[in-house]
């Protein structure tokens, strides 16, 4: 069991995810993207992560100021998207919501195909609330099928690589949002089982 890799809290939630596997030689390239940090989905991904990570900021010491910039960014993207519809379409087409097993470092997910281990696979994450974008590479740890009835054929496991520290951040955060939550579920539920004891 690798140390660095359990350090990370993990949560099972949905999310939805595109993947789609990338030969060695866009691997590479993906990696000088992300250091460089100057490709077009990541660049425009970032701003609209920060915009989310300020409102919610903003949400604590100026609610009605983060509605209204909130209103407005929503009105953006609107307007963005009317001006590219087919592009947006076939990018929400693209990504199924999956039950995946999630942390800072690497996600178990399922998928219709067997991945071959050592491989690398490009990410496509929307995390919610708030659609927060993410695009990461990630090498195949293993696959293998997944249990009858489940809802895909295979359980794919990843490590992410080359992530950059904002998009590091925005998965720590909302993993622990997630975990918070959850303990709070689990906590419900406790008070109610001692309730009807």
């Amino acid at each position: 069991m690798n140390d660095e890799r359990r350090r990370y809290f993990r949560i099972n939630e949905n999310l939805r995810v595109s993947y789609r596997l990338v030969s060695d030689a866009e691997a590479q390239v993906f990696s000088k993207q992300t250091k460089n940090d100057r490709d077009g989905i990541n660049y425009a991904a970032n701003f609209d992560n920060r915009i989310q990570t300020l409102l919610d900021a903003c949400r604590i010491q100026a609610p009605i100021a983060a509605e209204l910039i909130d209103l407005v960014n929503k009105k953006l993207n609107f307007v963005i998207q009317q001006m590219d519809i087919d592009a947006g379409l076939m990018q929400k087409v693209a990504y199924s919501l999956r039950q995946v097993n999630v942390s800072a470092c690497g996600m178990a997910f399922p998928c219709d195909e067997l991945l071959p281990e050592g491989r690398y696979v490009q990410l496509d994450i929307l995390l919610s609330p708030g659609d927060l974008h993410i695009v990461i590479l990630a090498e195949v740890l293993g696959c293998s099928e997944a249990e009858a009835g489940a809802e895909a054929a295979y359980i794919a496991r990843v490590n992410f690589s080359n992530v950059n520290n904002n998009d590091q951040e925005l998965l720590i955060q909302h993993i622990v949002k997630g975990q918070s939550n959850q303990l709070k579920r689990q906590r419900l539920q406790s008070e109610q089982a001692q309730d009807q004891l």
